[in-house]
């Protein structure tokens, strides 16, 4: 999902005290929440701080006041709501954009389900192949004119426009005829019907993961007459308790309470007056601002030195809070390039790879764990496989190397971020220990905006990266299908980086649309033990950890399963 902290590409992380398994499993049953997995809190090994984040800046904040965030330069993508795609831009969106359906302000598993947004839970159908949604009474955008259904409609189409090219028009393609407007062959989508305030989709086959798609904030609703092309200031964003009252790209954004939010409505939300998002703070800064009470908390991670300290000073006892992001980071090896389209040579360099050097390289334990699977910790069902040794075995990766048939050395560019701590440090250890194998690489880094731009096309053949990718919502076909289902391939905006595309692992992806209940969990977990170790298309390095931050005299902080910082929760203590 994904763009997100200046540590991912694509979107969310998670926390609490720390955060472990924090994802919901969904029911497929009609008017129902998903049942969210069982989750636990643990505190930070070696961390006197994270045994106490039941108390101080987690208390319940008061209502009033204002509080100055951090946010590193970047770190809002777009104010568009059919294209933002940044974790930190997806904050925004959970305070300022209230979806179809949406979660609760509530850390772990309650956090996790879905329950009614701008519609009640919808009415299912057709064996799940339609779904009716109801309007809640009194809701209005910012303006104060009412939300229709055909405003609900007039969103929908326009965010499945092929003038727009969302990037989240891929995940509503089962809508009957969404694909056809997407392309530009059809001008409305069957699928999408209103009937008074009620709206009915129609699929051309369940999808699993549907409820939760419908929680994605890339069809936060807009007035019908919007117009077909990018709105970046903010002004549309009105269904939430908080609007934009003013952005200046890269320097701040304000943002102060909706008017004609319904509480009754939609639910209690926003503690905070005005909430100010200085954008551009560096994360080895924001530490020192935020002890200093110049901000109340940073949107994204801090310096790994930072974060450790922090970890270990008694006197911000309270303040610090450690959570596992759902997120995986990744050496994406590009199948369609030689010599990676040799599945020996993929497994060869899982085996090559010191992971546990890694996470120091990283910045130790605090920063993450280890990882050789695609799905994070966070997912539910999710169980530890040890496919790989996490210290490496180089002589099991010569000898792969050598029944690959492949002639030594290899040579091979690795892309990489270098606007966002960690990356770079992790290309060059990847380098030096692929190098003991005869993988000579040559590291390519450039900002992350730089780095779309090449890898999302597969027609640049970019022969290997790393990245990150964090969930667009808890479910394991937010990994799957847009990461490695080689029929979602695009030419353009595809984040199927590794350009897989096996006809047994497409299968496995699609059968797995049908299912619901405690299987879905399982099979996807058999499904990503097989696929890392019969195709390794990646070589998993590290599931991150996000360390925070929050300064003296702020409370309500909610480390938010899905959406990370919940601003709605955060405020003054009393």
């Amino acid at each position: 999902m994904s763009l997100s902290f200046s540590q991912n590409t694509r979107r969310r992380v998670t926390y609490g005290a720390v955060i472990v398994g924090v994802a919901a499993l969904l029911a497929g049953c009609s008017g129902s929440s998903p049942a969210p997995a069982d989750s636990g809190a643990t505190t930070a090994a070696g961390s006197p701080s994270a045994s106490s984040n039941s108390a101080g800046a987690a208390a319940p904040a008061v209502a009033g006041g204002a509080a100055t965030i951090g946010l590193p330069a970047g770190g809002i993508d777009h104010l568009e709501p059919t294209l933002w795609y940044m974790a930190t831009s997806w904050e925004v969106a959970f305070a300022t954009c209230t979806p179809m359906l949406t979660f609760p302000d509530e850390a772990a598993n309650p956090g996790a389900q879905v329950v009614g947004g701008i519609a009640d839970l919808p009415v299912m159908s057709d064996g799940g192949k339609t779904y009716t949604f109801t309007l809640r009474p009194g809701i209005k955008f910012s303006n104060g004119n009412a939300i229709t259904a055909e405003d609900v409609k007039y969103t929908w189409l326009r965010m499945l426009s092929p003038e727009l090219a969302s990037p989240g028009a891929g995940f509503f393609s089962n809508i009957v005829g969404a694909s056809d407007f997407n392309a530009g062959k059809a001008k409305t989508v069957p699928g999408i019907s209103t009937s008074g305030n009620s709206i009915t989709f129609k699929l051309d086959k369940p999808i699993g993961s549907f409820l939760y798609r419908m929680t994605m904030p890339f069809a936060c609703p807009v007035p019908t007459g919007t117009p077909m092309s990018a709105v970046e200031d903010g002004s549309i964003l009105g269904s939430g308790p908080y609007i934009v009252q003013s952005y200046t790209p890269n320097q701040q954004m304000v943002l102060v309470k909706n008017p004609y939010y319904n509480a009754d409505a939609l639910g209690a939300r926003g503690k905070l007056d005005t909430i100010t998002i200085q954008i551009g703070v560096d994360a080895n800064a924001a530490g020192l601002q935020i002890r200093a009470g110049q901000m109340a908390t940073y949107m994204d991670r801090l310096a790994s030195a930072d974060a450790s300290t922090a970890l270990q000073d008694p006197t911000l006892k309270g303040q610090v809070f450690v959570g596992t992001l759902p997120s995986t980071t990744y050496l994406w090896l590009n199948n369609s390039v030689a010599p990676f389209d040799n599945p020996k040579v993929r497994q060869a360099i899982n085996y090559a790879i010191d992971r546990d050097s890694l996470l120091r390289v990283w910045g130790g334990p605090s920063q993450g764990s280890v990882t050789d699977q695609v799905l994070p910790p966070t997912m539910s069902g999710w169980q530890k496989a040890d496919i790989y040794p996490s210290k490496g075995d180089v002589a099991k990766a010569k000898e792969l190397l050598q029944a690959s048939g492949v002639t030594l050395p290899i040579t091979a560019t690795l892309r990489v971020r270098n606007d966002a701590a960690g990356y770079v440090n992790l290309a060059e250890a990847v380098q030096a220990q692929l190098a003991e194998v005869g993988i000579n690489v040559k590291i390519e880094s450039a900002p992350d905006s730089v780095n779309q731009g090449f890898i999302t096309v597969p027609a640049n053949k970019i022969p290997m990266g790393i990245s990150t990718w964090t969930q667009d919502y808890p479910d394991p076909d937010d990994f799957f299908g847009p990461l490695l289902d080689g029929n979602r391939i695009t030419p353009t905006s595809n984040n199927n980086y590794a350009s897989f595309n096996s006809s047994s692992a497409n299968t496995q992806i699609e059968a797995m649309d049908a299912v619901t209940g405690p299987d879905r969990s399982t099979q996807w977990n058999a499904i990503d033990q097989q696929v890392m170790t019969e195709d390794a298309p990646w070589a998993p390095l590290i599931n991150p950890n996000l360390v925070s931050l929050v300064a003296k005299g702020t409370c309500g902080y909610v480390f938010h399963p899905v959406y990370a910082l919940d601003l709605t929760t955060l405020g003054m203590c009393g």
